[in-house]
């Protein structure tokens, strides 16, 4: 209750779902596994602390894969989670169900995380915006490693309003993770991206060989509206090295961090996949492990250089739309009809490599395909630009408007 007069917070009232690895308090947080269904933290997570400190009311929590290592949703606790764009199909992963939930219309506003896909990826599937702020832009206290952290949390919403609204509250430093500490002039951080001249380089390839047809030609037209609006679009074709390779080692060394020494105890409870990628860590040597974060650091100097010649670096969120919901996670995919090999080196080579260099990135929704499937468009902007994001996102949203159209059955 508040006392009479007492001034609102800006989500006063507004349903917020949290996806299921992120703490609240009383409320269980099983991380889609049965090692932890029994889980109910004792406090909240920064964010979701922050969120109520704001007047959100969280509603429930959201369904992910276990311990988020794949990208569909589905678990030995969940069980599948479906688009609503179309129940035949994934609605992506790891935050697949805060994805869904907000697409469908159980709440405007969904708590994610995003270590190398996990907001922006079903962001896209579901037609949803699905924002990676700038790493640390939004604490984390939930990793046991921060120093060589890469794991982002995500905002996913309907309208860039909205988008806007919650990073704000829940954005700003915290003792426990150091990338929050680097400070940036508000005024600085909140003035209006300058609409009229945004510089962006297109990249419709990035580490792959395969794009979709009909994403492409969605992207272009999204692009278009920003080009019309006056900013200036240069298309860039230039090889670039797949950042999974380095992304895999260090993940994998996250998750035998955590469950290596116990996997016999433990593998009986989890999904094969998920102990062959923690058998993997294990196995990586130290040296594997540093030039892992040697790549990262690269990687890191190669984007921030796109930097000094424009201000927003565009791709498609993904390689085609939505894979089927029963698609395994060790299948290979296809695009355009064509064999393109493993889910995450070729349906998403436009992710995790911002993850890796902490780079904002926001997944806008940039039409449909013919069968109805959400196309998303992926922007990228230096190092606490969010405002850039949502000014060029703010343009696509006026020229073609998604937030009207919602899933067959949405009232």
């Amino acid at each position: 209750m508040r006392a009479a007069g007492e001034k609102l917070g800006p989500l006063a009232g507004v349903p917020v779902s949290v996806k299921d690895i992120l703490n609240t308090k009383g409320i269980r947080t099983a991380w889609g596994s049965r090692l932890m269904e029994n889980n109910v933290p004792g406090e909240d997570h920064v964010a979701v602390a922050r969120l109520k400190a704001a007047g959100a009311i969280v509603i429930g929590k959201t369904a992910t894969p276990e311990f988020a290592y794949k990208l569909l949703t589905d678990s030995p606790v969940s069980g599948v989670t479906r688009n609503p764009w179309s129940l035949e199909h994934t609605a992506g992963g790891s935050s697949g169900g805060s994805a869904a939930a907000v697409a469908a219309g159980l709440g405007p506003l969904s708590l994610a995380t995003d270590a190398g896909a996990s907001t922006r990826l079903p962001a896209a599937c579901c037609g949803i915006l699905g924002l990676k702020p700038t790493l640390g832009r939004v604490p984390h206290n939930q990793v046991p490693d921060a120093f060589n952290s890469f794991i982002h949390l995500g905002v996913m919403a309907r309208t860039v309003e909205d988008c806007e609204l919650m990073l704000e509250a829940i954005a700003g430093s915290h003792p426990s993770d150091p990338y929050s500490l680097v400070t940036v002039d508000r005024e600085d951080r909140e003035k209006p991206g300058p609409s009229k001249s945004l510089r962006i380089e297109w990249r419709p390839l990035l580490g792959n060989t395969l794009l979709d047809d009909e994403v492409r030609e969605q992207c272009e037209a999204a692009l278009a509206s920003l080009r019309e609006a006056g900013a200036e679009l240069r298309t860039i074709d230039e090889p670039f090295e797949n950042a999974e390779p380095p992304w895999r080692v260090l993940q994998q060394s996250n998750w035998a961090a955590r469950f290596f020494a116990k996997l016999g105890e433990v593998e009986p409870k989890i999904e094969p996949g998920f102990a062959e990628g923690i058998r993997a860590g294990g196995a990586y040597t130290g040296q594997q492990l540093l030039a892992a974060t040697v790549k990262r650091t690269e990687l890191f100097r190669k984007v921030q250089g796109w930097f000094a010649r424009c201000d927003l670096v565009a791709t498609p969120t993904l390689s085609r739309p939505a894979l089927s919901a029963k698609h395994r996670v060790d299948e290979p995919i296809t695009v355009n009809g064509r064999p393109a090999g493993d889910m995450r080196v070729a349906w998403a080579p436009y992710l995790n490599v911002f993850n890796l260099t902490g780079h904002p990135a926001l997944s806008v929704p940039a039409g449909f395909t013919r069968a109805g499937l959400p196309v998303g468009l992926q922007l990228v902007a230096r190092w606490h630009a969010e405002a850039d994001l949502f000014a060029a996102a703010r343009i696509v949203e006026t020229g073609r408007p998604w937030a009207p159209r919602v899933p067959p059955g949405v009232s």
